[in-house]
């Protein structure tokens, strides 16, 4: 499996190579197919690098010393689920800030937030409140941030919500941001449980921690406030159907309101419900149930939106209209500034990015469990992966997809996981395990070292 993996990622870095000498650039000045720069950090990767480094063994080791007092492959297990998420969630805050760091210590970690002309948190405060904000939205929108302009007031709220606990400081709303972030590893750890056993969830937030992009956007972008929200509403929205429960429906649908409050492209994810109800209408047992979910999801869906517009006045569908206006005109702009390929180039581009920035172990893990597939996980799967073909067409960006769309990495993790979890139940050992974690961290050290991510 190392050997898989070096393999992979040496013939990935000598793609891109060929495309820069040849002069092919999907963005000017950047190694295709990332929106990032190759900006290797000789000057502070050997500085603040043992730091990531030792935050990642002393967890390993830890949970080495940990299974020896148990069997991983023996149910039950010592540990309960709390405890474990509780260790997995802090692990995720400390690496994803360790990494962070490589370049320019702690400066890594808030850079982003203190570029306040683009991100949110230099539109927290307008409109004096936040339900003035939500009512002015609409007026406000030409005067916000560079990426409030394409978006709905929701990210905006949110950290103005956390500003009232750590103040506005660039450094503090990081952090924050991180420990948000990192809670989405609950609600995909009863997700993942759902759909396939405990083992595979436990392995599947592991891995989820050790994604690239999950790492290294964590401490650097507020897309990871969405995570917990788009998993929350993915495991709400299975857990209805599998239970066929009005009460984890309404959730979901109050869920997916939230998300489009926060994202607009994450009603995308509406996909993936629509794939799975019309799996779950050729089946007798589940038929009834779809409708059921299916009708509660949207009654709670419009409900939200109403609650919304009677307590701020905000109108979502006309904020789409103008996000997407604003949205064109930066698109225009950037043409000027950092030439990009055409819309439909990026089609056959953004899944390379996502192949590497998922983590080379988990998008070959990917793969492999659909070219093998398991049978009872076998149509989940698929569906998985034609939910991400679709999410593919309707990501409406010119690159920049590892950190904008955050919300496809679940649905490569989860299968990677069971994989993983495959065969070392087969083999009755843990290697392939730590081998491909051991793999993951490497990369996020490697890929925060020699390229600049922007975020």
């Amino acid at each position: 499996m190392l050997g898989c993996y070096i393999r992979t990622l040496l013939w990935y870095f000598l793609a891109m190579a060929v495309a820069w000498l040849v002069g092919f650039e999907s963005i000017y000045g950047h190694p295709t197919p990332f929106y990032a720069l190759f900006s290797p950090a000789l000057d502070t990767v050997w500085t603040y690098g043992f730091i990531s480094i030792a935050v990642f063994f002393c967890f390993f080791a830890l949970w080495k010393v940990t299974l020896r007092r148990t069997e991983w492959f023996e149910e039950p297990w010592p540990i309960p689920p709390l405890r474990f998420l509780a260790g997995v969630i802090l692990f995720s805050i400390l690496f994803s800030c360790a990494v962070a760091m490589l370049r320019n210590g702690f400066t890594g970690i808030s850079q982003a937030y203190q570029r306040e002309t683009y991100e949110y948190v230099g539109d927290i405060g307008k409109g004096s409140t936040i339900r003035a904000l939500f009512k002015r939205y609409l007026d406000l929108m030409p005067y916000l941030s560079l990426h409030a302009r394409a978006a709905p007031p929701g990210p905006i709220a949110l950290l103005w919500l956390l500003s009232y606990l750590v103040g506005r400081g660039a450094l503090a709303l990081s952090l924050a941001t991180v420990v948000v972030g990192a809670l989405a590893i609950i609600p995909l750890y009863y997700w993942s449980r759902d759909l396939t056993n405990e083992r595979t969830a436990r392995t599947c937030c592991m891995v989820y921690a050790l994604i690239p992009s999950i790492v290294l956007f964590t401490a650097t972008s507020a897309e990871i406030l969405f995570m917990p929200f788009t998993i929350s509403t993915l495991f709400l929205f299975d857990r209805a159907l599998k239970r066929n429960s009005l009460k984890y429906a309404a959730a979901a649908g109050i869920g997916f309101a939230l998300m489009s409050l926060l994202k607009f492209t994450l009603l995308g994810i509406g996909v993936y419900f629509c794939l799975i109800g019309l799996w779950g209408l050729f089946q007798r047992e589940t038929r009834r149930a779809v409708f059921r979910v299916a009708s509660a999801m949207l009654i709670m869906f419009i409900a939200v939106h109403f609650a919304v517009r009677w307590w701020s006045g905000f109108d979502v569908l006309s904020c789409i209209k103008v996000a997407q206006t604003h949205f064109d005109m930066d698109q225009a702009k950037l043409d000027t500034i950092t030439p990009r390929l055409s819309g439909w180039v990026y089609r056959f581009l953004n899944p390379l990015s996502w192949f590497y920035f998922a983590g080379i172990p988990v998008s070959l893990l990917f793969l492999w469990r659909l070219w093998k597939p398991e049978p009872a996980t076998k149509i989940r799967f698929l569906l998985f992966a034609a939910t991400l073909l679709v999410l593919n067409i309707l990501y409406l960006g010119r690159g920049e997809g590892e950190r904008s769309a955050l919300y496809i990495f679940p649905f490569l993790a989860l299968p990677a996981a069971h994989l993983l979890d495959e065969m070392g139940n087969y083999a009755k050992t843990l290697g392939p395990m730590k081998i491909t974690l051991i793999f993951m961290a490497f990369q996020c050290w490697l890929t925060e070292a020699l390229f600049y991510t922007y975020w």
